[in-house]
């Protein structure tokens, strides 16, 4: 079973009314997000996070479930995250709310039982802003499962760069398989061959329209974007990311996948992203969508 560890919150997506320009409420959060696709993919997932008993946390709650995914929240009376989302052409930018927030303040001691898991998934902005991303950081250190790592940087949400940079590097050499877009690298002033040298035997660079490339030490595998009508952009590299760790931990992540096992990985990555960016908000497919 897979775990993935880090937020979940509500995004509230831009939305017309009868009363001019409003804001809809959706289950979101990058990391709950992959949780959610790796359930309706049909594969083996849980979820620890920082959950608020209020309505919003109701509402993850219930996403959760109806998805297939393991619930192993640490639930606080303390207010759900809120993203405000802005759309323009499409693509997405990000106004957080997360001060005292049931995910930003979850600590080591509500670690969750890691019985029956064989995989864990870190990422998002959990990793951006304490104390919950020393949390996380903890629980990869506390166990030798293998990891996959989606940095998923979001510039306006780091508070001290440097901080953030170093923790990132150190999760980057304890990870199996990393993946980042241009935009991450860009920003965490790295390239492929360097976080490859850091430890990590896999990564899945993603380029938007140009598809998706895994590069490895033996070289590269590449797999075109799907062409299909984009909606909004909200979700769609977490659903890849479910694509590919549902192919690799079945696999064995911990392991060097082979060529044949990338291509299928990232042929799955890219097909359910196409599905999620066809439609409104994080709404990733079921596997008989595909």
């Amino acid at each position: 079973m897979i775990l993935c560890a880090g937020e979940a919150l509500i995004d509230m997506l831009p939305r017309e009314t009868a009363d001019g320009p409003g804001f809809y409420p959706a289950v979101g959060g990058a990391v709950l997000n992959t949780a959610v696709a790796l359930g309706r993919l049909g594969a083996p997932v849980a979820m620890h996070t920082g959950l608020s008993t209020d309505l919003f946390g109701d509402l993850i709650a219930a996403r959760m479930a109806e998805s297939g995914v393991e619930d192993r929240a640490a639930r606080a009376d303390r207010p759900t995250t809120l993203a405000f989302v802005k759309l323009t052409d499409g693509q997405a930018e990000y106004a957080f709310y997360d001060e005292n927030t049931a995910g930003r303040l979850l600590s080591p001691e509500d670690a969750p039982s890691l019985d029956g898991i064989d995989t864990l998934f870190l990422g998002g902005i959990s990793l951006a802003v304490e104390p919950c991303a020393d949390t996380y950081e903890v629980l990869a250190a506390s166990t030798d499962l293998p990891l996959m790592i989606d940095p998923n940087v979001r510039p306006g949400f780091v508070a001290d760069a440097e901080r953030y940079r170093a923790r990132i590097r150190r999760l980057l050499a304890r990870a199996s398989v990393v993946k980042l877009s241009d935009e991450d690298m860009d920003w965490l002033g790295t390239t492929p061959a360097e976080v490859l040298a850091l430890g990590p035997h896999t990564i899945c660079l993603t380029e938007g329209a140009k598809g998706a490339t895994a590069i490895t030490a033996r070289g590269e595998v590449r797999v075109p974007a799907r062409k299909v009508e984009v909606v909004d952009t909200v979700g769609a590299g977490d659903t890849f990311n479910a694509g590919v760790l549902a192919v690799l931990a079945e696999a064995g992540l911990g392991e060097p996948p082979s060529d044949e096992t990338l291509r299928a990985a990232l042929d799955l990555g890219v097909a359910a992203a196409a599905v999620t960016v066809s439609r409104a908000g994080a709404n990733p497919p079921r596997r008989d969508e595909l």
